[in-house]
């Protein structure tokens, strides 16, 4: 098979979700002016609309719809698609899963249903979903696909949309799924406590995935010559009720999928597509609109697109920016303007994307399987991941993304910082132990799993700060309901807390008796309980009052490595008290190889080969406003020449320190 999308860096999409119960709806598609628009963006690979959300099909079927713009002899999408391979570029087809309205319409045993037998257009919303466990639905999709590939034998590859739940589906089909593997009855209520519940959560995952497999079997089958990506964003955008998992992922040819956070959520998705992808370039999609396609007519100014593209750029990354057509089938051609004057920003980096390997001092690993939180636990592993690679970035602590399916590669990395861990039947945490025994260092958060906290310190658990509650441990509640307190050497890492003036946490602490290892800090109690409204010691607060033995940061060596664990979530917090803090206990153990000084705005990713190292400075400011930035880098050994990419001016060694400015971005190459 054809590896087309190497080096194809610029790619774009325009949804077209557009009924056809209005003859005006698509009417005005012309297969000239879209083509016409692609080439003023400069794109090399687009992603087209063979069918949609609507369930509509823009070639003839009988198992489906028609949309009546596509009927007769002149197919404007069948046109666009020779136009687009005739000037050589690479073409996506776009197939909506789960999400079909004709398909829910004509088959309502097909659609997905609560535990209330209610569908998510019940609930208000305008998108019928078709459950994946329907063998009907599946044998439809077979006969959609088949009439798919014989009207478009011509695509490089095929874009599989929303392979994730959007409610916990009760419907029939899978109810007796669920009894079937597991002889029990389907659970009607959430409940993070009931073991009932957790198999369900877990079967939803390992559904979900079996289905991508199908897909994937199935498209290779009818289109053996078209790659296959599944959307992968419902890893990190949808949490534990998606069912997303890298089991999705490992269907695809490589990875990608649409997100819509900041630059600096785009900077740790970027990396977790860099990851967990089974060929590079992955591919980050986003949409033009600001900052979502439901606000049709609003588009990005011209420095947010840039910046957005260019931080794709820095991580070898393939930008795929995301349209939506009007309903009359035009287009504004504006836009694309836009998109053109951002990729040609991009175009004299690309012939350096394919080269070198991310480097990271620390990474920080995500867990999809575990995107969930149970009245004890204070929050789940993303968020802690991703504000703990937010403050290493502020730090200019190179810093990577590790996963499920990923951790081949633990001993690349010094440290590897693995936040509020979960028990959930997961064994790729345990990959950890090996690591630590090679000489790596370990960070754990939380309760964590109890499988490496009785390994690496025989803690025991025996219950939260000022005991159970009859509210949920609410994350960043009203309240402050324990301290941490520094002691020896971890007095200077807390800054301004310490014994009488503790750092605060508004959520219960887990407690254990002490095992192994030696303890950097303990918990302090309030005054009063917490949860006591009639007794207190101040009425707006709850002021530190009584110290405990208890461990709050614990070290540990093991093997050749260490551990060192803390019972509060130091990494989750976002204000710069508790990151200083958080970075000041990763500086203690790792010196970054690269010494970076620049604002806290600026990121600086780096791509390593064995004599050449190519860094790239990104302005994560996420405003529309440019503002020069300087910077300097220490290197670890002398360079023989460090060249701006950008401005192309070249300095000569033999020097192991550089400084320069810029503005949005700069790429250096420096030689050795």
């Amino acid at each position: 098979m054809e590896k087309w999308y190497q080096g194809i860096y610029r790619r774009q999409l325009v949804d077209m979700h557009v009924n056809d119960d209005d003859p005006l709806y698509l009417s005005g598609f012309r297969a000239e002016d879209y083509f016409r628009a692609l080439k003023k963006a400069e794109i090399r690979s687009p992603m087209i609309y063979l069918q949609s959300h609507t369930g509509l099909c823009n070639y003839p079927t009988k198992v489906a719809k028609t949309h009546a713009a596509m009927t007769g002899t002149n197919n404007g999408v069948r046109r666009l698609i020779s136009l687009c391979l005739e000037d050589g570029m690479k073409v996506v087809g776009y197939y909506s899963l789960i999400f079909n309205n004709f398909a829910a319409d004509t088959h309502p045993d097909w659609e997905m249903k609560d535990a209330d037998g209610k569908t998510w257009r019940d609930h208000g919303e305008r998108y019928g979903l078709c459950c994946p466990n329907n063998g009907e639905y599946r044998l439809f999709l077979t006969e959609n696909l088949r009439e798919l590939a014989g009207y478009f034998p011509r695509t490089h590859g095929m874009f599989y949309d929303m392979p994730y739940w959007e409610i916990t589906c009760h419907c029939d089909a899978c109810r007796k799924r669920f009894r079937e593997e597991t002889g029990r009855e389907l659970p009607e209520k959430e409940d993070w406590q009931d073991p009932a519940w957790l198999l369900f959560v877990r079967k939803r995952q390992d559904w979900m995935g079996e289905f991508a497999r199908f897909v994937r079997r199935l498209s290779l089958t009818l289109m053996p010559e078209s790659t296959v990506e599944l959307n992968f964003s419902a890893a990190i955008g949808c949490e534990w009720l998606g069912g997303s998992t890298e089991d999705i992922n490992a269907a695809c040819e490589f990875t990608g999928g649409d997100l819509y956070g900041d630059l600096y959520n785009h900077s740790f998705s970027a990396k977790y597509y860099y990851g967990v992808t089974r060929n590079q370039p992955f591919e980050y999609m986003t949409c033009r609109c600001n900052a979502s396609l439901r606000e049709h007519t609003v588009t990005k100014p011209q420095e947010v697109l840039d910046r957005e593209i260019l931080l794709t750029c820095a991580h070898h990354g393939a930008s795929m920016i995301i349209d939506a057509i009007n309903p009359d089938g035009t287009l504004d051609e504006r836009v694309y303007e836009k998109m053109g004057n951002a990729f040609r920003k991009q175009i004299p980096y690309e012939k350096y994307m394919d080269r070198g390997t991310l480097y990271a001092d620390v990474a920080v690993y995500f867990d999809s399987r575990t995107q969930f939180r149970d009245r004890e636990c204070a929050t789940f592993n993303k968020l802690c991941a991703i504000n703990a690679h937010r403050t290493l970035v502020e730090n200019h602590i190179p810093v990577a993304i590790v996963a499920n399916g990923n951790m081949d590669r633990l001993q690349d990395y010094r440290m590897i910082v693995a936040p509020c861990l979960q028990d959930f039947e997961n064994d790729e945490p345990m990959k950890f132990i090996e690591y630590v025994e090679n000489g790596g260092v370990l960070y754990l958060s939380g309760k964590s799993d109890k499988r490496l906290i009785e390994k690496f310190f025989g803690a025991e658990f025996i219950g939260y700060t000022n005991g159970a509650s009859e509210t949920e441990n609410r994350f960043r509640g009203k309240r402050v309901q324990a301290y941490v307190r520094p002691t020896d050497d971890y007095v200077p890492l807390m800054a301004e807390f310490n014994d009488k003036y503790p750092l605060p946490f508004t959520y219960k602490l887990p407690l254990f008796r002490k095992g192994k290892g030696n303890v950097k800090a303990r918990v302090t109690l309030p005054y009063t309980v917490p949860d006591d409204r009639r007794k207190y010691a101040s009425i707006h607060s709850n002021p530190p009052g009584i110290p405990t033995d208890f461990p709050a940061v614990t070290e540990i060596s093991y093997g050749k490595g260490k551990v060192v664990w803390t019972t509060a979530l130091l990494e989750e917090d976002e204000r710069k008290n508790y990151k200083d803090i958080f970075a000041n206990v990763v500086r203690r153990f790792v010196t970054p190889k690269y010494d970076i000084s620049a604002s806290r705005r600026v990121e600086c990713v780096i791509f390593e080969e064995t004599e050449r190292v190519f860094l790239s400075f990104v302005d994560l400011d996420g405003s529309d406003e440019c503002v020069r930035r300087v910077f300097s880098v220490k290197f670890p050994r002398p360079y023989k020449s460090v060249k701006n990419l950008t401005t192309g001016a070249v300095s000569y060694g033999p020097s192991d320190a550089y400084s320069d400015e810029f503005t949005e971005f700069c790429m250096l190459e420096a030689i050795f």
